[in-house]
This record gives structure tokens, sequence and C-alpha cells, in this order.
């Protein structure tokens, strides 16, 4: 499963959206990965990877460190710097996920998350930054390369 999150309609923060969109294009269905746009974090994130062995979670971060567009792979850890993976409304992915666990729900054991560094989550729009917009193709490859490799293909 692949997660993409963010706000459709504040500029940047929808990145992890428009990397899904992306996926769909060059994905053929047959690689048996689910694609998923999420607008919540939290105990709703993991509520939808619930009965996957393996998660890929797309998100913004802004953290102001490196240009935006700029993009890594993150740890549970890191999680901090990402814009949606942790809800001010609700909790953070590291406790969700130890909550799922203590109700014994099927969570994944594999999970990856990938950070975007954004520019603009001030603007209501649809559209990214060009920046950002330049990272979406690229990120998508890095999922796929990662999901391709993982199968030994």
């Amino acid at each position: 499963m692949v997660i993409g999150l963010g706000n459709p309609v504040r500029a940047d923060d929808s990145v992890g959206l428009a990397v899904i969109r992306e996926l769909r294009e060059q994905l053929t269905g047959t690689e048996g990965v689910e694609l998923v746009e999420l607008w919540a974090g939290g105990l709703r994130l993991v509520e939808a990877m619930v009965g996957f062995d393996r998660a890929v979670v797309v998100d913004a971060m802004c953290t102001g460190q490196v240009a935006p567009g700029t993009f890594r792979r993150l740890a549970l850890g890191d999680l901090g710097a990402t814009r949606t993976t942790t809800c001010s409304h609700d909790t953070s992915l590291p406790t969700a996920l130890e909550m799922w666990k203590r109700m014994e729900a099927p969570v994944p054991e594999d999970l990856t998350i990938w950070g975007i560094e954004i520019q603009d989550t001030e603007t209501f729009s649809e559209g990214l930054s060009n920046p950002v917009a330049r990272a979406v193709p690229r990120v998508a490859a890095a999922i796929l390369a990662e999901l391709h490799g993982s199968r030994g293909a």
C-alpha cells in the first residue's frame, strides 16, 4: 500500500496526493499495490494500513533547512518534520501505530516514509509550486524502484 497525505487545496501540502496520482499513471494495476489518497494522519492513517504487511507513506515536510522539492526517505523517528503524519487534532504516527498494535490489529511491520520539502502551504490552491511539482515524478520513480526491488524485479 502507498498512501499519499495532504490537503488538496493548500498548495504544496497536497504533494503526497500528487505522488499518488503520478503512481496511478505509471502502474498497470497488475503490481498488487493499493494507492490511497488521505487527508488525515494519526489514527486514521494507521487505520488505512490495517491488514497490509507493507506501507509507504508520502507527505510534505516543511523544515526550512533544505530547498523546496528536496525529498528523502525517513525513519519513523524522523516524523516530527512531516506535515500530516503528526496531526494536531489526533496523534502522531508512532503513537497511533502503538495504539493499534496494543489492540492486536495487523499493522504493517515494514513502513517507509518519503518526505518532500515544500514551499507554500498558505495559499489556497490546487497547484504545486514549481520546485515541488518537479519533485513529484522523481519521488514516484524512487518509490517504484523500491517496490520493484523488494519483489526481486
